[in-house]
């Protein structure tokens, strides 16, 4: 893995993170988190994906 897909990879799992905190606070829903992953998914195009989130 090169520094530019760790940044990515850390960026996207970060992001995700809060997302997961925003909708288990009620302050998204559900439909919101999933746009907003599939958008995530697009932008940084981690190496995980959506394996660990």
């Amino acid at each position: 893995m090169d520094k530019r897909s760790f940044q990515n990879e850390t960026a996207f799992q970060v992001m995700m993170h809060l997302a997961r905190r925003m909708l288990a606070g009620k302050l998204i829903t559900g439909k919101e988190y999933r746009d907003f992953e599939q958008e995530m998914i697009r932008r940084y195009q981690p190496f995980s994906g959506d394996l660990y989130t």
